[in-house]
């Protein structure tokens, strides 16, 4: 699935040099945007760290959301947890668009809810018709999904149905 940023590389580049050469406060660049002043605000102090950690290329816009292993969730996380370095920091330092990813790692570590390893098949989130099901069928499927921690994707790719089936059977 592609993603489009509201903001342009050249806006946010622009953000970071007023913001930098002292032409404009944060909150002044984001009204410039037309930005919620608050989160706006911060959302400029974020492009800034990011651009001066030498990372202007995570100002740019992605096409696709990045997949991370579990492997390397754990090895940020047990760094974060170390206390070795903050989020922004450790989001920077290792090309992750959003601090708020390693946030979401760190909480399911503390929740024990295990990270992990993603594994997209775009082809069970595609629309197209999929194969004709009975009732039985879809119990079945439910079932799995169920025994299977609520894996929509994997049971979506054991049974040839659409990740939007198994979901609304299962909900």
């Amino acid at each position: 699935m592609s993603r489009k940023s509201k903001y342009s590389f050249d806006q946010k580049i622009w953000a970071v040099e007023q913001y930098l050469n002292g032409n404009r406060s944060s909150v002044e660049i984001a009204k410039r945007l037309k930005m919620p002043s608050k989160s706006g605000a911060m959302q400029v102090r974020r492009w800034v760290h990011q651009y001066q950690s030498n990372r202007d290329t995570l100002l740019s816009n992605a096409q696709y959301n990045n997949h991370y292993s579990k492997a390397f969730k754990e090895k940020v996380v047990q760094e974060y947890l170390a206390g070795k370095m903050s989020l922004p920091s450790l989001a920077n330092k290792y090309g992750i668009r959003s601090n708020g990813t390693v946030s979401e790692w760190v909480s399911k570590y503390n929740s024990h809810i295990e990270n992990r390893d993603y594994n997209p098949h775009p082809e069970v989130y595609m629309t197209k018709a999929r194969r004709k099901t009975t009732q039985q069928e879809r119990i079945q499927i439910v079932q799995y999904c169920l025994n299977h921690d609520k894996n929509y994707t994997q049971t979506a790719v054991k049974f040839d149905c659409s990740y939007q089936q198994v979901y609304s059977w299962t909900h």
